[in-house]
């Protein structure tokens, strides 16, 4: 009774019930932004989406005295062994989704058909206080690994590729209704042996081969691991349909709203690999980062941004791209975000990152996106 007496003086005030309307609207605007949004947006098509990822997504900081040693050789060390670029690490798999809402993730594996091949990381021998020997026994089980670069950059939250995989399954179990994950697997096909003879007669390791077996058993892996939830793979026989091939479904029909793609995980292959990959006639459970002439190209890779916003605004139309807004620390040291600003204007969907949040001992560089960047009509 009290607040009916009150509103009918209020109403009393000229324009009360224009401003009374203004405050209602600008509350609901502030305070259900996902709502609006969600009920509008999610029949879009998924490639009108913006999602952001992280970089090397298992990688820990390496040890200081690590970085340490080889910051005394840093003048004949450049690209990934420069201890500058090293220098960076991750929160685990379940902070990164639910603290960072990560939803793109890549993953580095090493292929150990007997086991053990990984075991030793022999820059420790020149480092006193390391050990060369892992402690963990899983390093000495064949099947793939996680890590940066062998014998240099090797620690990591997650040893086997099967350990990453089964903690996204097992969150995406938790959260049936999730935003689709993307997860972009490198294989590794060298090691710094593989280019430097010194380092060789030092005693570094060569990469294990990689053919059409193992590759194989990469994804035996992960439908080992999926096996009881196999609807979680989003696989490219799921994208072409009834069509000819993945390429023409695009084009006819483009992708599969954000509604459909929901609980879904879509699997990216990337490095060298690629071409005995594709040659296999059975269906595979991961995607491939290709070219625009490929008929089952739905990824594409194009990491710098900078200078290729008209090109991947292209190419954005009908695939999905894949781009980073920073590399190597470099950004974060610099707090440059030139590039990332360069990532936004080309409209690729996937932005990936290694500061999600910041990093104290560098500075406050960190990317994040806004809610109204991740949509954008096409």
């Amino acid at each position: 009774m009290v607040f009916l007496i009150i509103f009918k003086q209020l109403e009393i005030i000229k324009g009360f019930r224009i401003l009374l309307f203004l405050v209602v609207v600008i509350f609901l605007g502030l305070f259900f932004p996902f709502v609006l949004v969600g009920q509008q947006s999610d029949t879009l098509p998924l490639n009108h989406y913006r999602f952001l990822a992280s970089h090397n997504s298992y990688k820990c900081k390496p040890d200081p005295s690590v970085i340490r040693f080889l910051s005394h050789f840093k003048k004949h060390l450049s690209g990934e062994l420069d201890p500058i670029q090293l220098d960076y690490g991750h929160e685990s798999l379940t902070v990164q989704l639910d603290k960072y809402t990560i939803r793109g993730f890549e993953f580095d594996v090493h292929y150990d058909h007997k086991g053990g091949h990984l075991a030793k990381r022999r820059v420790n021998f020149f480092i006193c206080g390391l050990k060369q020997r892992a402690k963990d026994s899983l390093w000495r089980t064949p099947g793939f690994k996680v890590l940066h670069i062998a014998d240099v950059d090797y620690e990591t939250n997650y040893i086997t590729f099967k350990q990453a995989l089964t903690e996204l399954r097992d969150w995406s179990l938790l959260h049936p209704d999730h935003t689709p994950l993307f997860v972009n697997v490198e294989v590794k096909t060298s090691a710094p042996a593989d280019y430097s003879k010194t380092l060789k007669r030092l005693g570094f390791h060569k990469a294990a081969p990689v053919d059409s077996l193992a590759m194989d058993r990469l994804d035996k892996e992960i439908l080992d691991v999926f096996s009881l939830c196999s609807d979680k793979l989003f696989n490219p026989a799921l994208l072409k349909g009834n069509y000819a091939s993945v390429s023409e479904r695009l084009d006819q029909s483009g992708w599969p709203s954000l509604k459909e793609t929901c609980g879904k995980i879509f699997f990216i292959l990337d490095g060298d690999p690629i071409g005995n990959y594709l040659t296999s006639k059975s269906e595979r459970p991961m995607f491939v980062y290709g070219d625009t002439q490929a008929p089952q190209t739905a990824f594409v890779i194009q990491n710098e941004p900078l200078g290729k916003e008209k090109e991947i605004t292209e190419l954005a139309k009908k695939y999905i791209v894949r781009t980073r807004s920073d590399a190597g620390t470099l950004e974060a040291r610099k707090n440059d975000y030139t590039r990332f600003q360069s990532a936004l204007e080309s409209g690729a969907q996937l932005i990936s990152t290694d500061y999600y949040r910041a990093d104290p001992v560098i500075g406050p560089f960190n990317v994040h996106i806004d809610l109204e960047q991740r949509i954008f009509k096409r």
